[in-house]
């Protein structure tokens, strides 16, 4: 017999991703609009302009925070907590106090890799420690 509750959060996780999919098509297929037209006025300046010499530029994510800052911001939420917080409360948190749960273009996940991120360096330089599990979610603390 399956278990419900796996059923209930694997829909509600494809129901997640169906939609991100979704939004993701929608955005390609406004750029390739936006891509044609530009090329049509290039090419009203200068019909023999080969457009295969234009290089695409890459892209990076958003920087959702100034070089050691989430450390500074991480640390400050450790200390002033009473108990062990979890990186997915941590995330929470933060992504509350920068309004960023709010953003369309949100990255939630590049967003917790980025905390987890922070937090294993403070574990390296002898900050935070490991506690225990929430789940499948860590446990952090600062070291005394």
């Amino acid at each position: 017999m399956a278990e419900t509750h796996v059923i209930s959060a694997l829909t509600k996780k494809r129901s997640e991703v169906s939609g991100e999919i979704k939004h993701y098509e929608k955005l390609l297929k406004q750029s390739k609009l936006n891509l044609q037209s530009i090329d049509q006025t290039i090419h009203i300046f200068d019909e023999t302009y080969d457009l295969r010499t234009i290089k695409a530029k890459r892209m990076h994510r958003e920087r959702y925070f100034k070089t050691g800052e989430a450390k500074v911001l991480i640390l400050d939420m450790l200390r002033e907590s009473q108990e062990p917080l979890s990186t997915s409360e941590l995330c929470k948190r933060l992504a509350f106090n920068r309004s960023l749960d709010k953003k369309e273009n949100f990255d939630v996940n590049h967003f917790q890799k980025i905390i987890f991120a922070s937090l294993e360096r403070c574990e390296n330089s002898g900050l935070v420690k490991r506690v225990g599990k929430d789940g499948l979610a860590l446990l952090w603390q600062i070291k005394s």
